[in-house]
């Protein structure tokens, strides 16, 4: 009596090799392990071996995309920045006039820049700037690029209202884009730094009192 054949085995994978589902979610797996290595060790001590084994992934998939810990902690800063500036409410989407579309907007921006800055992940990360930006160049610049296209993605928010003739006055928007910031969410971001954050309530009613002493100078300034 012959034996009846045992079905085909699926080919296993072999080494590195991911499903396609696998690869499409390994960028955000990457930068979930190198962000908790970072909060976790700090910048000095976290090395590439310790986010490759965080993120069960080889040293070989990390620095296929990744030079070294430096670019690794920008491409971090990088997706906290896009999360904190996702499409919102668009000038284009309220009738020109008056000072009720731009005060929702700038509001709804602050809020947004205020639970950036207010995140524990983004505090953690703050904290590691903070410590070490002195002794390592490679942090210091990585900080300084990504709060130049922080103030930069702002800046091209009031360009767009302004081109929209709601803030006729402004004159220099990357200007009033560091001040727009730093007046909404400067406390915020130094109090969480601390250890001592504030309460939503607190947050927005900061955010909108920076909002109407912007649209206050920015309507001076066209007198």
């Amino acid at each position: 009596m012959s034996e009846t054949p045992s079905p085909r085995k699926r080919r296993p994978r072999g080494p590195g090799r991911l499903s396609a589902e696998d690869a499409a979610r390994l960028p955000d797996r990457l930068l979930d392990a190198a962000q908790s290595v970072f909060i976790e060790q700090g910048y000095a001590r976290a090395t590439m071996d310790a986010i490759a084994r965080a993120a069960g992934a080889s040293r070989k998939t990390i620095y296929a995309r990744y030079t070294g810990k430096a670019e690794i902690l920008a491409a971090v800063f990088e997706r906290l920045l896009r999360d904190a500036m996702p499409a919102g409410p668009h000038p284009a989407d309220t009738p020109p006039g008056g000072t009720g579309g731009v005060r929702a907007e700038l509001s709804h921006l602050g809020r947004r820049l205020a639970a950036a800055v207010m995140a524990p992940v983004t505090v953690g990360l703050n904290r590691l700037i903070a410590a070490e930006a002195h002794q390592f160049p490679e942090v210091a610049r990585v900080a300084a690029q990504l709060q130049g296209q922080a103030i930069d993605d702002v800046r091209r928010e009031l360009e767009r209202l302004r081109d929209r003739g709601r803030l006729p006055g402004l004159t220099d928007p990357a200007r009033a884009a560091r001040i727009f910031v730093e007046m909404a969410v400067g406390v915020q971001r130094g109090n969480a730094v601390l250890g001592l954050p504030m309460t939503r309530r607190e947050s927005d009613s900061l955010v909108q009192a920076a909002v109407e002493l912007f649209l206050d100078g920015c309507r001076r300034r066209n007198r």
